[in-house]
């Protein structure tokens, strides 16, 4: 269980580190991220961009406890998922007003966070709570660590890109076709 614990620790670094960088890098990053904010929960300027630096913190703070050992490490996960669960349900909330809100999760993206959102929280909250209940706080033996380091690795920047994986899909597909039609 160690290796998979370890899987799901880097997963997850990859993933918020990634989140946390796209969102910093520039001011029309920064800028970007706070409009979706606003968007997704309806907030006043000013508000928005309280909770775009509250984000960005807790996702500091995930990836700080991550690295660290001992029951730290836990504690990084269960704050990973609560911080992915409070934004399944801010997606779910823009979804119910109708709302087309651009998922800035990861950078720039244009497409409008939904359903995939909604399954790829999922899926990252199931690897918290794996991670959680299947950490010793230590790291596993090297044979198999670096296995496991390289299936988080490449697990995270799937993640990181499937919207954009999403998207390419979309775009090769006719419009009857998305739809269900012949």
């Amino acid at each position: 269980m160690e290796f998979v614990a370890m899987s799901c620790r880097i997963l997850l670094l990859v993933v918020f580190t990634v989140a946390v960088v796209s969102k910093v890098r520039s001011a029309e990053s920064f800028g970007g991220f706070v409009r979706s904010v606003r968007g997704f929960a309806a907030l006043s300027p000013s508000q928005g961009r309280v909770v775009a630096r509250a984000v960005i913190g807790a996702e500091a703070v995930v990836i700080v406890l991550l690295l660290l050992t001992g029951p730290r490490v836990t504690v990084g996960f269960a704050l990973a998922g609560s911080v992915l669960a409070v934004f399944s349900l801010a997606i779910g909330a823009s979804l119910r007003r109708g709302a087309r809100v651009p998922c800035r999760c990861f950078g720039a993206s244009t497409s409008s966070s939904g359903a995939l959102g909604l399954v790829r929280n999922g899926f990252l909250i199931a690897v918290a709570v794996t991670g959680a209940v299947g950490t010793h706080h230590g790291l596993p033996p090297a044979s198999g660590a670096v296995a496991a380091a390289g299936t988080g690795l490449v697990l995270g920047v799937v993640v990181t890109v499937l919207d954009d994986i999403a998207e390419s899909l979309r775009d090769s597909f006719p419009v009857a076709v998305r739809k269900g039609q012949k």
